[in-house]
């Protein structure tokens, strides 16, 4: 979800099922990120956070990044993408290696050795690395060490996070991009992207549970010691809690999501029993009117569906003592009314919404949990580029009075 311009720039693209967003931030030296704009269209062509229609697809790409040049006045053709899907899975791997060199200083060498001893798993054919987490090294039983390179050891131990996806759900994203020539340096998990956005290091450090919940997936994802531990995706989201809305409101789809949107609760005893909500019949001509308690009360029952299964994921990570920070809510279905205290009375332990507040200058606008995720990669972004932005402009200018100095000789 990055690119660097002559400017310094750096773009973040977000592919949801409901909505596709992008973000453009300029990087500049001794100052904090200026943010350009942030775009943001439809979706098109997507399923539970996988392409189904590349061409469809392709165009609300297209048409979102069009939006974001057109208000920056800069032109996008490289982007770093963020991720996520039904096909998503995680998987802890260890490896180790010796120290080669004779005065046991661990290099460069040895460091891309340990990693790439980590990363010989075994997948099936269908299934592919997208993602490696370094979570920590171990030198000579030294544990908590996050760059080895320079220190002194014998053996070298490398504990990872690998990010595992469907082969296919990915070929297909790179299809999508080249139909609009746009090149994509790398893959990143959206939940890593978000954390940058909402979560702060003490909650990583301590152990915290990200929760990002969209439109056709949920995002479960659990921080220790200051890195990703473990993840899954759970293939229900807003779009779930819409087409129950639609079925038993006998109403369309779109007329259900404006109604979770609008007049959306996650807890019946919030909100005011007298008070009536429009809803359109199917055909979109008739109206007539519906409680917005009984609307809260079918929300409740699939939300509380949701939290179960978020329950079970944790269970299966073998994290629920290991979580003093609590439960983050992010994503756009993080704003719906009441979802804190649905989430504390059924998971008892503390939760919080995620917004994302680790970009300062921003616009109140865009200071919403929808925003996350691409928010999260201009971040990301500026930290992993920060050297290449600082040192761009000096190189510059050292070329500048070269080519000056050579113009004067030749005159």
């Amino acid at each position: 979800m990055l690119e660097i311009r002559k400017r310094n720039t750096i773009v973040a693209l977000d592919i949801g099922t409901s909505y596709i967003k992008a973000a453009m931030a300029e990087v500049i030296v001794g100052q904090d990120i200026n943010l350009l704009g942030i775009s943001r269209v439809p979706s098109r062509g997507m399923r539970k956070g996988n392409i189904v229609d590349i061409e469809s697809a392709a165009k609300a790409v297209e048409a979102c990044l069009n939006d974001l040049e057109r208000l920056t006045g800069i032109e996008i053709n490289n982007a770093v993408l963020g991720f996520s899907g039904g096909s998503i899975s995680s998987l802890n791997n260890h490896a180790a290696v010796a120290i080669g060199n004779p005065n046991s200083e661990i290099s460069r060498d040895d460091k891309e050795r340990v990693l790439q001893s980590a990363h010989s798993i075994s997948l099936p054919a269908d299934k592919t690395i997208v993602q490696t987490v370094e979570r920590q090294y171990i030198v000579d039983g030294y544990e908590g060490v996050m760059d080895p390179v320079g220190m002194v050891g014998s053996r070298l131990e490398a504990e990872v996070t690998i990010i595992t996806a469907a082969t296919a759900a990915i070929q297909n994203l790179y299809r999508c991009a080249s139909r609009v020539n746009l090149h994509i340096n790398s893959l990143l998990y959206n939940s890593l992207l978000a954390g940058e956005a909402v979560l702060v290091p003490a909650e990583k450090e301590m152990g915290v549970v990200l929760v990002d919940i969209g439109a056709g997936t949920t995002d479960v994802a659990f921080f220790e010691n200051g890195s990703l531990a473990d993840t899954s995706v759970i293939p229900m989201g807003d779009e779930y809690l819409a087409k129950d809305l639609a079925i038993v409101l006998k109403t369309s789809m779109e007329e259900a999501a404006r109604i979770l949107e609008k007049s959306g609760a996650a807890n019946p005893k919030t909100v005011d029993s007298e008070l009536m909500i429009n809803v359109r019949n199917i055909q979109g001509k008739d109206v007539k009117q519906v409680p917005q308690e009984t609307i809260a009360e079918i929300i409740s029952a699939r939300l509380i569906e949701l939290v179960e299964l978020i329950y079970a994921e944790l269970k299966e990570f073998d994290c629920l003592d290991r979580i003093p920070s609590g439960i983050v809510l992010t994503g756009g279905g993080a704003e719906m009314s009441g979802i804190v205290e649905l989430f504390e009375q059924y998971l008892d332990m503390p939760v919080r919404i995620g917004l994302p507040e680790n970009l300062r200058g921003m616009a109140r606008e865009f200071n919403r949990t929808q925003y996350a995720v691409v928010l999260g990669g201009v971040l990301y972004g500026t930290r992993v580029m920060g050297n290449h932005a600082k040192e761009a402009p000096l190189f510059t200018g050292f070329l500048d009075r070269i080519l000056d100095w050579l113009k004067d000789l030749f005159r």
